[in-house]
């Protein structure tokens, strides 16, 4: 399964010409000078901006409280996780936030339900068929049948004649 989410700037800002609504994505400290010259001055958007880190963190369907990984978000405020849950049941997942220098810490919380794999069938190999039995079994049983016509035909010729 894939976890997604987004972590954004959600300070509501005035409108006017160059200063960004709420839902900016958020970016890591090493890069906000030069997202705020984006943002704020008309600059180009960074291409190399990174966002911030995510903790993702599970309530399992036994109440049992884990954290499953981190990952982190991109210059679009966006992340995904991929995870395979190890049970089946209920969970809550929660997405964390810890803040930084330019934020302060978040975190969403969702819950989906984790069914039971099916089992899968062992696919059973088949055997291709061997020389003789392409070849050889077709030829013996053809000759056999020759064999039992030219009997007959002998039959039938000796039993005119006598």
């Amino acid at each position: 399964m894939v976890i997604k989410g987004t972590v954004t700037d959600s300070i509501t800002r005035p409108t006017s010409q160059g200063i960004p609504q709420a839902g900016t994505p958020a970016v890591s400290d090493q890069d906000q000078s030069q997202w705020m010259q984006y943002l704020f001055n008309n600059a180009p958007r960074p291409t190399n901006a990174t966002g911030v880190p995510v903790i993702i963190s599970v309530i399992d369907s036994n109440g049992n409280y884990r954290q499953i990984g981190t990952t982190t978000s991109n210059d679009y405020g966006t992340f995904g996780f991929t995870w395979t849950p190890d049970i089946s049941g209920d969970y809550t997942v929660i997405a964390t936030f810890a803040g930084s220098q330019a934020y302060y810490t978040s975190s969403a919380a969702t819950n989906f339900y984790a069914a039971e794999p099916a089992a899968t069938a062992t696919p059973q190999a088949t055997a291709s068929p061997s020389a003789a039995d392409l070849y050889f079994i077709p030829a013996i049983a053809g000759l056999f049948i020759a064999i039992v016509i030219c009997i007959a035909m002998i039959a039938l010729i000796l039993r005119k004649h006598p």
